[in-house]
């Protein structure tokens, strides 16, 4: 209630009627809320009621509204989805959907706005290589504001980044935050599609289709079945990567297996797959079930990289992966096109 509506009972009661009619002559609206509260009568000189019984029948009022609202809310989950199923339904039988946007500054907007309604992941892969201080500081507040809400973020950059003064001070900062959830990165050698991929189900990917197309165009898709094939491939490249939290590399010559020399790979497939989960922090348990193989199975093959890297604790063996040529073998390709092939040396 407000101080007025309430100053105005006080004069009534007291049959003020100067004072009263003061009150209402600068606040209209007051006589008017006495009426909804119930606390006077409807007439030209009213007489206040009890406040007690006016006060419950409020209360009463105010709680069944609040009942009605609750109700339409419970039902909010079940009507959503089954809208979102009919749109999706509708999306489909049109061959999904897809958004082409040409400028800059839309296709900015519409990244902030899918970004900002974030709810559990974030997966970016940034071929671009190192990043300007101007898209950084902003990149700070925005992957802040996400990561505070829990929404877990990955990002896959450029080997190159790693000789990058500025994107690795902002990586460092984010995959050390104390509040929240850190952000992980990881760098890649070579190329790879630059696309940003939101809870599964929306991807902004580079055009390759509008001819002349201004250079920062891009597609926003939301077609379930794209966005899953997409993901996945996310999902490979980041298994090809290696952990990343912002180190700067160390100058003075090519990456060298201190066992065997630079040129000798020492791993077969499945075993840089479980150096590649191992490095980005998996647990051997989580590592065993994405390869799809038993635990005892895993704790043999560790035991077989450990021997052969003459080391006993799997930190060391971790150190000595990052240190050889198997870390740049390019599992994305046929295994038969594999044997004995390494990848593309580091990046200047």
């Amino acid at each position: 209630m407000s101080a007025a509506a309430s100053c105005l009972y006080k004069a009534i009661a007291h049959r003020n009627w100067e004072l009263a009619d003061t009150i209402q002559g600068e606040h209209p609206n007051a006589r008017t809320e006495l009426l909804d509260w119930e606390l006077i009568t409807d007439e030209p000189l009213p007489v206040v009621r009890d406040p007690q019984p006016a006060f419950r029948a409020k209360v009463k009022r105010e709680v069944a509204e609040l009942l009605r609202h609750a109700e339409v809310l419970a039902t909010m989950p079940d009507l959503s989805r089954d809208l979102i199923r009919e749109f999706r339904g509708v999306q489909l039988k049109v061959g999904g959907s897809s958004v082409y946007l040409a400028d800059q500054a839309e296709v900015n907007a519409r990244i902030q706005e899918v970004i900002g309604g974030a709810r559990t992941e974030i997966l970016a892969a940034q071929p671009g290589g190192p990043r300007k201080r101007e898209i950084l500081d902003l990149a700070v507040t925005r992957d802040s504001a996400a990561l505070d809400r829990g929404v877990e973020m990955r990002t896959i950059y450029r080997d190159t980044v790693r000789d990058h003064p500025m994107t690795a001070e902002y990586a460092r900062t984010m995959s050390a935050r104390i509040t929240g959830r850190p952000a992980r990165y990881a760098t890649l050698v070579g190329d790879f599609e630059r696309m940003l991929i939101v809870d599964r189900e929306h991807v902004f990917v580079s055009d390759h289709i509008v001819a002349d197309s201004p250079p920062h165009s891009a597609w926003l898709i939301t077609e379930p079945a794209v966005v899953a094939v997409l993901a996945k491939v996310f999902d490979a490249q980041w298994g090809r990567a290696q952990s990343w939290a912002g180190e700067l590399r160390t100058r003075g010559g090519a990456d060298v297996d201190t066992v065997s020399g630079v040129c000798g790979v020492r791993t077969d497939r499945q075993q840089r797959g479980i150096l590649r989960y191992l490095c980005a922090g998996e647990s051997q348990a989580s590592t065993a079930r994405r390869m799809g193989i038993s635990k005892r199975a895993l704790e043999e093959q560790i035991a077989a990289l450990k021997a052969r890297w003459g080391v006993s604790t799997l930190p060391e063996l971790i150190f000595q992966y990052a240190l050889s040529p198997d870390r740049l073998v390019d599992d994305s390709a046929p295994a038969e096109d594999l044997a004995g092939a390494t990848g593309a040396g580091s990046a200047a």
